[in-house]
């Protein structure tokens, strides 16, 4: 086992923050907002449920349901072929996601919330992600996507590495 991969399967012992699980498991991004119902039908993205609120860890939110939920983390989940992702950006304060392949889309790197089908046997890569044998681009990264990641609960909170006191 290489040393970054050892690594990886070392801090499987922390768990995952709760919001994480609900998030991969919603299964409706970009749907109506039950809300705003309305809305939907005048503009392209007021009215769809694309972002999410990690302090309230619930359902989908719209643009018109962030005032609910102002001074909350919030994650905008983007679309690229039909798949859900974030920005590193929004999520590197709240998870480490440095293992997991990134894509720029639109100018950003960009994480996908779920492991993508392969089509075919798939690209020759540096290396593969053993769990669905997707290609990674860089030997350097060891997941395909999010749900990935967290199937062997490997997050290092940078949020707990800095608050946590130093008892020595």
């Amino acid at each position: 086992m290489t040393g970054l991969k050892k690594m990886a399967h070392l801090d499987a012992q922390r768990a995952a923050p709760a919001w994480l699980r609900r998030l991969l498991e919603t299964p409706n991004f970009f749907e109506p907002c039950p809300d705003h119902r309305a809305a939907w039908r005048s503009t392209r993205s007021a009215g769809c449920c694309n972002f999410f609120c990690t302090t309230c860890a619930g359902r989908t939110l719209c643009s018109r349901c962030l005032g609910d939920h102002a001074g909350h983390e919030i994650i905008q989940i983007r679309r690229s072929s039909s798949h859900c992702l974030v920005k590193v950006e929004d999520l590197d304060h709240l998870l480490n996601v440095s293992q997991v392949q990134t894509y720029i889309i639109n100018g950003e790197p960009a994480v996908f919330l779920d492991k993508r089908n392969i089509a075919g046997k798939g690209k020759p890569c540096a290396t593969r992600w053993e769990e669905c044998s997707r290609g990674l681009h860089d030997a350097g990264y060891l997941f395909c996507s999010l749900r990935c990641k967290k199937a062997i609960k490997i997050f290092l909170f940078t949020q707990v590495s800095r608050s946590k006191p130093d008892n020595h």
